[in-house]
């Protein structure tokens, strides 16, 4: 086990001018690369897959590595599965009030797949992602989805380990408090004691992906600066990340973890690209979204999607071909109003007559919806997600953002 040491730099002698910072020496996620004839160096950080808040207090060098790389990089392209998965666990809970009205009968927030609403938006990987696109920065992933599904359900189909849900969370409980210390080996040795059960089943998710990914860092730090963010309990031991690039001939060192107050100039850097402004001349329309949304192909109309994996809440646009341009009269049955529901009229932009209420929407429930003719076609926003967010203003508020020219 490591202890952490917190140094405090700030003493009754330091210049006033210099900001409060707080160094944990032995705080082990964040990793330079260099060596081997690159010209510039990377760095390599141990993620933790959750939204959970108190892993985004992210070390000044963390922050400013993010920033001043060229490309990013994660174990998969998690933007695949906007258009595929939805990450709550089970719908909002919504009732009507005797005016048509909708209101959450729960005030909890809804667990997702990477925390609960009660965290960040994104889980910490998909955080990267989106703010490396927010930034215009290259990305790279190290394996694909069907990789990871493929090593998870081997690990699946061999565990007969039968774990009662107190002993789930005690295992997440001293998993996450290793990750927080920054400690990669009691990381690396909790997932594998998880999996004592079965070597092949630690060797096929671990092991033998460390190796496709260093090897597909070795691939791609030669040719730019890279962040590369893959799971904590893959940097550490003799057949972890860390060791096989040193194998390579790579020179890997810890960067030691500072914090500072206020906030470093690399944070408020990045603070300024945590939206994304999608412009489509073709469809004559911009909107903002938290981060760069995600065009879907396997349908055969515009379909615009982006999703806060770690929350669970989704927006879409989407263009169809008129079948009528009386919207009034079938309003309700575009927006598929459920039983109870009502629809109020309003005004896109001011000036488009539009038509606002919440109804059923194919693989997801009830959903807020704004429905509008524009330019000869037929538009609808579409919001859904948990019990706070579909009780609160963020879908008109990105409906308010969604302009057309």
């Amino acid at each position: 086990m490591y202890r952490l040491i917190f140094v405090c730099l700030i003493s009754c002698f330091a210049a006033p001018w210099l900001p409060a910072q707080n160094l944990v020496t032995n705080h082990q996620l964040l990793w330079q690369i260099s060596g081997k004839g690159l010209k510039k160096p990377s760095y390599l950080f141990g993620s933790y897959h959750s939204n959970d808040s108190r892993i985004f207090k992210l070390s000044d060098s963390t922050f400013s590595a993010l920033y001043a790389a060229d490309a990013v990089v994660l174990e998969a392209d998690i933007y695949q599965l906007f258009v595929t998965e939805d990450m709550r666990l089970g719908e909002a809970n919504l009732k009507f009030d005797p005016n048509g009205k909708p209101y959450t009968s729960s005030n909890r927030a809804s667990e997702t797949k990477y925390g609960s609403e009660d965290g960040r938006p994104q889980f910490l990987d998909l955080y990267f992602q989106q703010m490396g696109y927010n930034m215009g920065k290259g990305f790279y992933a190290l394996e694909t989805i069907e990789d990871q599904i493929e090593a998870l359900d081997f690990v699946y189909e061999r565990s007969n380990a039968q774990r009662s849900l107190e002993d789930l969370k005690f295992t997440q409980d001293n998993l996450l408090n290793a990750y927080l210390r920054g400690d990669i080996e009691h990381v690396r040795t909790i997932i594998q004691n998880q999996m004592n059960h079965s070597r092949a089943a630690y060797d096929r998710l671990i092991v033998k992906r460390n190796v496709t990914m260093a090897n597909g860092i070795d691939t791609l730090c030669r040719r730019q600066s890279l962040f590369i963010a893959v799971g904590a309990g893959h940097l550490a031991g003799e057949e972890g990340i860390i060791q096989l690039l040193r194998k390579k001939g790579y020179h890997v060192r810890q960067v030691v973890a500072n914090y500072s107050e206020p906030k470093s100039d690399a944070e408020k850097k990045l603070q300024q690209f945590n939206s994304y402004t999608y412009v489509s001349k073709t469809r004559g329309f911009k909107a903002v979204f938290g981060g760069k949304p995600l065009l879907d192909t396997n349908v055969a109309y515009y379909r615009l999607i982006y999703q806060e994996m770690g929350q669970g809440n989704s927006y879409i646009i989407e263009i169809e071909d008129l079948q009528d341009s009386d919207l009034g009269s079938y309003a309700a049955d575009v927006i598929n109003v459920p039983e109870k529901s009502s629809i109020t009229k309003v005004m896109h932009q001011g000036k488009i007559e539009a038509y606002e209420g919440i109804g059923y929407e194919y693989a997801a429930g009830l959903s807020w919806k704004r429905v509008f003719i524009v330019n000869g076609k037929l538009v609808k926003l579409i919001c859904y997600g948990g019990n706070k967010f579909m009780n609160s203003n963020r879908p008109k508020n990105f409906f308010d953002k969604v302009v057309f020219e």
